[in-house]
């Protein structure tokens, strides 16, 4: 299995998209020789990877035969065909990254409009449990969803795919990597005052217990940071 962060470099790599790493000198592409040419590009170029290796992080992603991580990969492929469609345009370049920078940041796109950016985000506390909850948006109408809950004794962490229950919160899937047979695990993230609040999904499937360790919990709230 190879890992996503692997994965993720090369794709930018190959697409002339980390000004970090690649060299200026043997750009070949129109794109590569504008982002080259434009300081502004270049700066954003390394922040979008920078970016998309803390999302990998963040997420919980592991390696590209995890479904989420799937997502993740597929997003950054469609992103990568719309940048390509500005060619050597410094304007359009300048937008798709902008967009792409709004996404890895848990934030709407400002260039496509989804029914689920009200919920995207950044979610926690640093009260014991310390909490964490990130959502980012991914293709397809879903989101990618990390809850972190940590305390003195336990730590839980569980990653899936979010969809709108129709009531203002996301039913979160966790699809196991290809070749594990245990099915898929549920929680709900239903809205608060504050923010949201986190629940089993299935009475029968204790997802703490899988996830967290002794004693630990995932159904807690997260208010919204």
């Amino acid at each position: 299995m190879r890992p996503v962060a692997f994965t993720i470099v090369f794709l930018f790599a190959s697409a002339g998209a980390q000004g970090a790493s690649f060299d200026c000198t043997r750009a070949a592409t129109a794109i590569e020789k504008t982002i080259c040419a434009e300081p502004a590009l270049s700066q954003l170029d390394e922040r979008a990877v920078a970016a998309y290796a803390d999302a990998v992080e963040t997420l919980g992603l592991a390696d590209e035969d995890d479904p989420q991580g799937d997502l993740l990969l597929k997003g950054h492929q469609e992103w990568t065909a719309a940048r390509a469609r500005c060619g050597p345009v410094p304007t359009c370049l300048l937008q798709q990254y902008l967009s792409r920078l709004a996404v890895l940041g848990y934030k709407p796109d400002p260039r496509a409009a989804s029914p689920l950016d009200g919920v995207v985000g950044r979610y926690g506390t640093p009260v014991e449990p310390t909490r964490e909850l990130v959502i980012m948006l991914a293709p397809g109408t879903v989101v990618l969803v990390n809850l972190r809950v940590t305390a003195a004794n336990w730590r839980c962490s569980f990653t899936g795919i979010g969809r709108s229950d129709g009531a203002g919160g996301l039913t979160v899937t966790r699809m196991e990597p290809r070749g594990i047979n245990q099915g898929s695990h549920v929680l709900t993230l239903t809205p608060t005052r504050l923010g949201l609040a986190a629940r089993h999904g299935d009475p029968k499937d204790d997802v703490s217990a899988r996830y967290c360790g002794a004693g630990g919990s995932l159904a807690q709230p997260f208010p919204r940071r």
